[in-house]
C-alpha cells in the first residue's frame, strides 16, 4: 500500500520544533511526523534554534515566543537577518493572544500564527499550506535556473554567430572598408543578425535581418537563417532573398516573418547594390557628409512563396558610407516618448565617421535616456 499523499510530498522536508516546554515540542513532533515530515528537530529556545538551522536548514519552523535566554522575538529579529533564511517560513505557536504581541511576531518577520492550546487540525493544515508553497516555490527557483542556464548557453550560441573582430578586420585588410555593428537584445537573446561575405577579390556583401517577434522563438528563427545561408552567399542580392523568401517560407511558422536588406559593395567599380525584404530604408552618406534614405518596398521573408524581390544600384565611391538598422532603433524613444523616426536614424548616421562611433552608439543613446523597446542592431559599413 503506497504511503499516504501527504507523507508522499513531505517526506523530503525538514521541520525545526521551538519550544521550552518538552512536553510541547513531543506533541507537535508527534503531529507532524503524522503529516509525512521527513525530518524533525528540536530546540529549547533561541539560541538552540539558530545553531540548529546553521547546522540543518529546515523548511519550515514551528516557534514559541516566550522561552528563556533568547525569547521568539528575538529569535525572528536575528533569523531574518540572514538572506539566506528570507523565504523559510515561521509558524508561532503561543499561548500569548494579545493583537499587539501578534503584531510584534508579524513585524519580525513571522509568517502565520496558531494560538496556543494547539488545535491539532489548524496546526497541520497551515503547516500543510506553508510547506506547499515553499515546495512550489523551490520547483519555481530550479525551473528558474535551468532556463536561465540555457539562455546563457544560447545567447553564447547566437553571439558565435557573428563575425569576430579579426574577421571584420579582414574587411579592412582586403577591401579597405571598415565594417562595425552593435546589437542590443530585448532580452537574453535576440531576433535581429547580420553579417558579412567576402565574394571576390573585389566584392563582398553585408546584411542584417530582423526577424518578427523577439526572444527565444525570435532567436531560433536566427538559427534557421544562419543554416540557410551556409549553403552560400549571394552576388545577386534580389536572387538570394528569393531563394531565402522560399526556404524560410516552409520553416516559419504562421504569423513569423523576417525583415533583411543584402547589399553587395564592389570596391572597383565604386557601386552598392542592394534588395529589401521589408527592410528598413538603408542610409547611404556621401563623402561631404550628406545623409539619405533609400526605401526599396517588397513583402518581408517568409510571407509569400514567389515573391519578387529587385535590386537598387547606387554609386558608393571611396569615403561614402552605408547604415543599416532594425525598426528597434528607429522605434526607440527619447525621454519625451518621442521615436527617433527615420529622420532621427538619419541624423545618426551623419554623425557617424569611424568604427568607434558605432560600437558606442547604442550606449551613447542609453546615457541621453533613449528607451528601446525591442532588439536593436545597427551596421555600418565606411572607408
Amino acid at each position: 500500500m503506497p504511503p499516504p499523499k501527504g507523507q508522499q510530498e513531505f517526506s523530503d522536508c525538514t521541520a525545526l520544533v521551538v519550544d521550552d516546554t518538552p512536553i510541547n515540542r513531543d506533541l507537535m513532533s508527534v503531529l507532524l511526523e503524522t503529516q509525512g515530515i521527513g525530518h524533525i528537530d528540536t530546540a529549547a529556545d533561541g539560541v538552540e534554534a539558530l545553531d540548529r538551522v546553521a547546522r540543518q536548514m529546515p523548511d519550515i519552523v514551528l516557534l514559541d515566543i516566550m522561552m528563556p535566554r533568547m525569547d521568539g522575538f528575538e529569535f525572528l529579529t536575528r533569523f531574518r537577518a540572514n538572506p539566506d533564511w528570507a523565504d523559510i517560513p515561521v509558524l508561532v505557536t503561543t499561548a500569548l493572544n494579545d493583537s499587539d504581541d501578534r503584531a510584534r511576531a508579524f513585524d519580525r518577520g513571522a509568517t502565520d500564527y496558531v494560538a496556543k492550546p494547539i488545535d491539532r487540525r489548524e496546526l497541520t493544515a497551515r503547516v500543510g499550506v506553508h510547506l506547499r508553497n515553499r515546495l512550489m516555490m523551490q520547483s519555481l527557483k530550479t525551473y528558474r535556473d535551468r532556463l536561465q542556464q540555457d539562455l546563457a548557453i544560447a545567447t553564447a550560441m547566437q553571439a558565435a554567430l557573428l563575425p569576430t573582430a579579426d574577421q571584420l578586420e579582414s574587411c579592412v585588410r582586403r577591401y579597405g572598408r571598415h565594417l562595425a555593428a552593435v546589437t542590443r537584445p530585448s532580452s537574453e537573446v535576440s531576433g535581429d543578425l547580420w553579417g558579412w561575405f567576402p565574394l571576390d577579390s573585389q566584392r563582398f556583401a553585408v546584411w542584417l535581418t530582423d526577424f518578427s517577434g523577439h526572444g527565444v522563438a525570435a532567436a531560433i528563427n536566427t538559427f534557421r537563417l544562419h543554416v540557410i545561408l551556409g549553403s552560400g552567399p549571394g552576388s545577386d542580392p534580389a536572387a538570394l532573398l528569393t531563394r531565402l523568401n522560399e526556404s524560410l517560407v516552409d520553416v516559419l511558422p504562421r504569423g513569423q516573418f523576417a525583415t533583411m536588406l543584402y547589399a553587395v559593395c564592389d570596391t572597383a567599380a565604386e557601386t552598392l547594390v542592394f534588395s529589401s525584404a521589408g527592410a528598413t530604408a538603408p542610409i547611404v552618406t556621401t563623402p561631404d557628409g550628406r545623409a539619405r534614405l533609400h526605401p526599396a518596398s517588397s513583402l518581408p521573408l517568409g510571407v509569400r512563396r514567389a515573391t519578387v524581390y529587385g535590386n537598387v544600384d547606387l554609386a558608393f565611391p571611396k569615403g561614402a558610407a552605408l547604415m543599416l538598422y532594425s525598426d528597434g532603433l528607429s522605434e526607440a524613444a527619447d525621454p519625451t516618448g518621442k521615436h527617433l523616426g527615420e529622420d532621427g536614424v538619419m541624423e545618426l548616421a551623419a554623425g557617424l565617421k569611424t568604427a568607434g562611433d558605432v560600437t558606442g552608439l547604442l550606449s551613447d543613446l542609453a546615457q541621453r535616456g533613449v528607451t528601446f523597446a525591442d532588439d536593436v542592431s545597427a551596421l555600418w559599413l565606411g572607408g
